[in-house]
């Protein structure tokens, strides 16, 4: 036999193993093995005028193999939504689910999205305004728009680093992480006490950021005049660094977290007549 025949005869055993002949199967007229679920080959002659045949799979089976990588897909993609997120809130957040009374931000955040999932993006986005205006919602959706096509994403606060800083035997293991994960999102950034520690846990996270190139965004209640306030001389150059990429966006409007707690007061608790 040929090298090509053995390979041939060796691949045909393989497959015969991958796919079983069932109850049902028939014979067609060119002598290949038909499904007798879906009328299609399970057999194949890989080269014209070869009388060798090898197994291949039907359509049923073609069918249930990607139902099985889809799912695969989906515990993926959940598996990395729940790392990702802090908090069953945010693990929720889609852009399908906005509810539309920010139409700047929404577009702002699709936009970058898009630029993400499209590989070309190394800016970063600032969105910076009161509180409750929706940028950590609107951050969020966009961390989810990224693993849901595929990518990595994790979405912390510099408290909650300081923690996993804490936790961690290798501390240097937890900055490359974040400085290599797909997207990484910094919520609410500079509101956190102002201490050398944590002065120190900012610059490690911003300057390990731009050395990866990635893109990041970043939420804050500061001003811009206060988030470009840096601690000494080596934070300034990495603020110096950071405002050469980042875009960023005035998030305006009323404290949605206040309107909902308007909304839960005004909820009737029931009609009641005097007797």
């Amino acid at each position: 036999m040929s090298d090509v025949s053995d390979l041939i005869a060796v691949l045909a055993i393989k497959a015969s193993a991958a796919v079983p002949v069932s109850d049902g199967d028939y014979t067609g007229a060119d002598g290949l093995l038909i499904c007798g679920r879906c009328h299609t080959p399970k057999q194949c002659r890989p080269f014209p005028g070869s009388e060798v045949t090898v197994f291949c799979l039907c359509r049923c089976m073609e069918q249930a193999d990607e139902a099985v990588r889809a799912q695969r897909v989906r515990a993926q993609i959940a598996e990395r939504r729940a790392f990702c997120f802090h908090s069953p809130e945010l693990m929720q957040a889609q852009f399908s689910a906005d509810d539309g009374k920010n139409p700047k931000l929404t577009a702002v955040c699709k936009t970058y999205a898009e630029r993400l999932l499209d590989g070309n993006c190394r800016d970063w986005l600032l969105l910076w305004g009161d509180c409750g205006t929706g940028k950590s919602y609107m951050a969020a959706c966009i961390a989810d728009a990224a693993i849901s096509a595929g990518l990595t994403a994790r979405f912390v606060t510099v408290p909650e680093v300081e923690q996993m800083l804490w936790k961690a035997p290798d501390k240097s293991a937890v900055y490359e992480e974040l400085a290599g994960t797909g997207l990484l999102v910094l919520d609410d950034f500079g509101c956190e006490r102002r201490t050398e520690y944590m002065d120190e846990i900012r610059f490690s996270l911003i300057d390990g950021r731009l050395r990866s190139g990635k893109p990041c965004v970043i939420t804050t209640n500061l001003t811009l005049n206060e988030f470009a306030a840096p601690a000494d001389r080596a934070q300034k150059r990495v603020v110096s660094r950071l405002f050469e990429r980042v875009c960023a966006f005035h998030v305006t409007g009323d404290d949605r977290r206040f309107a909902k707690l308007r909304d839960r007061r005004a909820v009737p608790s029931g009609n009641h007549t005097a007797g």
